[in-house]
């Protein structure tokens, strides 16, 4: 029997005897991963092929629609509740983690390195977006499903291996991909399930990443402070007035110390002048009326006299 044709066929069955099934399960308590009565059976992926070329197979697209469809058609608390409830079975398993609870389980180490213990379940995931494409779904698929939208998920212990995300919605920022100028969104939780080992190239080799089939991505960017925002823009523009007034203040008080200097050198260049320096040599000889004549000019007077009363010389 082809492989497309039985998982037809084990979808089909799944969806008929669900209820039958969840009963039984809760009698004999075989699947301890079912929190609420929608979760899928992990042995519904048991034929899903790890690290096949051409990532998602053909003979797994009816399988692969299925889920997405399913968890279109769960409540995203429900499905965070279930991959609550898996983490914490997981950590029971191992000693370590069970012991000491306090420690935090590496989950994405966990799934990278035991798929088969975790194909199938449910697991929440947070990390940093840095790709997100959408494109058209397959149209032969049953389920009305338009557009996936693929992400590409990197958790703080996954060590630069990424998380392929397959979802159905996201936010409305993201409809076109990363937000314009960015190239990594952080603060990006997803919950879905782990559908297989994804093969994908990379710098001219082979990697291999988990690819988880969820219903949306959720992106809770961090808050920006508008009030502290505010504040900052009032201080910034106190901080220019009171620049600016510091400013113009010297500058005035620079063209004050200038005025006085001035003033001071005009005023200093008046006291040192004298205008008796200004008379001609005629004016400084003549004696004002009633005044006296000087020493030296009774002195010059005498030598005049002293010459005119000489005898002049014989000629020859």
């Amino acid at each position: 029997m082809p492989s497309s044709l039985r998982f037809r066929t084990l979808v089909g069955l799944v969806s008929l005897l669900a209820p039958l099934t969840l009963q039984a399960e809760e009698a004999t308590g075989e699947d301890p991963f079912k929190p609420f009565s929608e979760q899928l059976k992990p042995s519904l992926f048991n034929e899903v092929q790890d690290k096949a070329l051409g990532g998602v197979l053909d003979d797994e697209k009816v399988l692969y629609y299925y889920v997405l469809n399913h968890l279109r058609d769960t409540t995203l608390k429900d499905q965070k509740q279930g991959a609550e409830f898996n983490l914490q079975n997981r950590r029971s398993e191992l000693k370590t983690f069970r012991e000491h609870p306090e420690l935090k389980l590496p989950l994405f180490p966990d799934i990278f390195k035991n798929m088969n213990r975790w194909k199938g379940r449910l697991v929440t995931l947070t990390g940093r977006v840095r790709k997100l494409v959408h494109y058209p779904a397959d149209e032969d698929n049953k389920y009305g499903i338009k557009t996936l939208y693929e992400a590409w998920l990197f958790t703080d212990d996954s060590q630069q291996n990424p998380v392929v995300v397959i979802c159905t919605e996201v936010p409305p920022a993201l409809k076109d991909g990363l937000p314009k100028g960015t190239d990594v969104i952080d603060h990006v939780t997803v919950t879905g399930y782990v559908f297989k080992m994804y093969l994908y190239s990379a710098q001219d080799t082979q990697r291999v990443a988990p690819l988880v089939l969820a219903q949306r991505l959720e992106w809770t960017p961090p808050k920006v402070d508008e009030t502290g925002g505010q504040l900052f823009v009032q201080i910034l523009g106190a901080t220019f007035v009171l620049l600016m007034a510091g400013v113009g203040f010297m500058l005035w008080r620079n063209s004050q110390r200038d005025k006085e200097f001035r003033e001071k050198r005009l005023q200093t260049s008046q006291e040192e002048v004298s205008f008796d320096q200004l008379q001609s040599p005629t004016e400084k000889t003549q004696t004002a009326p009633g005044q006296e004549p000087s020493a030296k000019e009774n002195t010059a007077s005498t030598d005049l006299e002293s010459e005119s009363s000489k005898p002049e010389s014989p000629q020859s």
